[in-house]
């Protein structure tokens, strides 16, 4: 019996086997299917193969701490949780410094305070926008009538990138914007080359909400509005020949996303007094960047090479050589075989986010800077992420090309595959010292490893009595690692209770969390702490207060009497 028992076993593994090699040939002639109206084949099996992709990278990134290296991804997530969480919780708390998408999208995953405190928040967050993102590539692939080699080729130009992946797994907004940006041009590509006229309703649902998403996300969202909205115009003129039919669709894309714009020029009324708050206040780009000019320190402003050559090596320090490579010979091969039409058109839309970029840098309202750049350091390196989407559909267009040919298909793909894996082994043997993102995070981690002990300090020894601290001061956005409630924490998002709490923090906060380097900037910079401003002009703050944690640059006092 037992013979038999084991001869059946071998018999199922054996049988086994075959089914298995018939499900992945299934899954691979879908990947290489025709589209068939809505449907592309193989949309599903692209994405859970990036979700557990994405999966992976966070156990490696969370698992490491690397996650939350980014200050400003730190931010993000206290943005999102202040939301709920808060001395003064609501939609205000979104503030007026990033737009509100990434911080929206977060606040049902940082609900959770282990979520919120390890980054996995984000984390969850960033799989689903991997998953979307490499799935919306693919189907705008397909869309181009690229077979099983191009759309393939632009899912690894995502999959196989390690700054990429290391981004999604943290809480900065390019994954959120890139989804957003991307799942819009999906929707355009199906419009554009859908056999069946779509009406401009279906043209709002599928391509007008994620760019209003996209809108809402960055402003780069509000550049593939305009050119996408350009896009339409022609398209419709051209199938239709009717201006009256071209603008009726135009408008049906556009109407979401300038709704979506009104109603942040909206909320910057009501909540700030001023319509324009996001571009011109105090915490606005337009004053970060006023200080980085008036300090010499921006030299890209109004210099077309210094803005080309910075942008560039960036990119060049994120992407790698060889996928640039093959994404320069795909817009050639566009343009030589396709002209101007319709599908090179939709491939320049999804550069509009890669042009914005380089117009804000030439204009002095972004700064970046790497280790090519004037000054040489790791600054904002991330915005070069914006031309993902278009290099990712370059490089697809060019594979497919080189690989229409049977006969010497098998060994172009193994050399691009080789070229790939060789890419990959050398930004492994120095990771933060060869790709842009990951220096950056690292110079970022550097830069605030005072603040973070000391918030993990406290995070060990707190248990009630509330905190007073100036978050938004230099090297002090370290909520998440100190893992307190919000609710705890008197700063600058606590409405009417900071202003007292300055003044007299004995009755409010029985610990204080500062930062004791001196700040040279005005009083509503982000760099000048305001709490060590008011502790060093208040006699009687040591007689009340005692030092329970000090670092080189920052200090926690503990109340002392009661």
């Amino acid at each position: 019996m037992a013979t038999s028992l084991a001869t059946r076993r071998a018999g199922h593994r054996k049988a086994a086997v075959p089914a298995a090699l018939g499900l992945l040939a299934r899954a691979w002639e879908r990947l290489g299917a025709p589209v068939a109206g809505r449907k592309v084949p193989g949309t599903r099996i692209v994405a859970v193969l990036s979700a557990v992709v994405g999966y992976l990278a966070c156990l490696y990134t969370i698992g490491h701490g690397t996650n939350l290296d980014y200050s400003d991804a730190q931010s993000h997530l206290t943005i999102a949780r202040r939301i709920f969480d808060s001395k003064a919780p609501g939609f205000e708390q979104l503030g007026t410094v990033w737009l509100p998408m990434p911080h929206l999208l977060l606040a049902p995953f940082v609900l959770n305070m282990w979520l919120f405190s390890t980054g996995w928040a984000a984390g969850l967050l960033g799989i689903l926008a991997l998953s979307a993102t490499t799935t919306g590539l693919y189907l705008i692939a397909a869309r181009l009538g690229l077979g099983r080699a191009g759309r393939l080729a632009t899912t690894l130009a995502v999959l196989a990138n390690p700054a990429v992946l290391y981004v999604y797994t943290t809480a900065l907004t390019e994954p959120v914007l890139i989804m957003c940006i991307v799942g819009g041009m999906a929707g355009l590509a199906h419009w554009a080359t859908s056999r069946r006229r779509m009406s401009a309703g279906e043209l709002a649902v599928f391509a007008g909400i994620p760019s209003a998403a996209a809108v809402l996300s960055r402003y780069e969202g509000w550049a593939l509005v305009m050119t996408g909205t350009l896009f339409v115009l022609i398209v419709a003129k051209r199938r239709t020949g009717s201006w009256r039919e071209a603008l009726t669709m135009a408008g049906g894309y556009v109407m979401i996303p300038a709704a979506a714009v009104l109603w942040w020029i909206s909320y910057n009324w009501a909540i700030y007094g001023n319509p324009l708050e996001f571009m011109f206040g105090q915490y606005s780009a337009y004053a970060q960047q006023k200080n980085i000019t008036d300090g010499g320190l921006l030299p890209t402003k109004g210099n077309l090479g210094l803005t080309l050559t910075t942008f560039h090596w960036s990119l060049l320090e994120t992407a790698g050589v060889l996928v640039l490579a093959l994404a320069a010979c795909g817009a050639v091969v566009l343009v030589f075989r396709r002209g101007f039409a319709n599908s090179t058109l939709l491939v320049a839309v999804t550069g509009s986010a890669y042009a914005f970029a380089l117009l804000s840098l030439f204009l002095g309202q972004t700064a970046i800077n790497n280790d090519h750049s004037l000054p040489s350091t790791w600054w904002n390196n991330r915005f070069a992420l914006t031309a993902l989407p278009l290099v990712a559909i370059l490089v697809a267009v060019f594979v497919q090309e080189i690989t229409l040919t049977r006969r010497f298909r098998p060994w172009l793909i193994g050399a691009l595959l080789a070229g790939l894996v060789a890419q990959n082994m050398w930004w492994h043997e120095d990771p933060t010292g060869r790709l842009a993102v990951l220096a950056e995070g690292r110079m970022s981690a550097e830069s605030t490893t005072h603040s973070t002990a000391a918030a993990r300090w406290l995070n060990e020894h707190y248990e009630s009595g509330g905190i007073l601290m100036d978050e938004s001061a230099r090297g002090n956005a370290v909520l998440p690692v100190m893992g307190i409630p919000l609710k705890e924490i008197y700063n600058r998002a606590s409405g009417d209770y900071f202003g007292p709490a300055l003044e007299d923090p004995a009755k409010y906060a029985k610990w204080v969390f500062v930062n004791v380097e001196a700040g040279s900037g005005a009083r509503d910079s982000g760099p000048t702490d305001l709490v060590y401003q008011a502790m060093v002009k208040d006699p009687g703050f040591n007689v009340r207060y005692s030092i329970a944690f000090s670092t080189p640059t920052h200090r926690i006092y503990e109340r002392s009497s009661d």
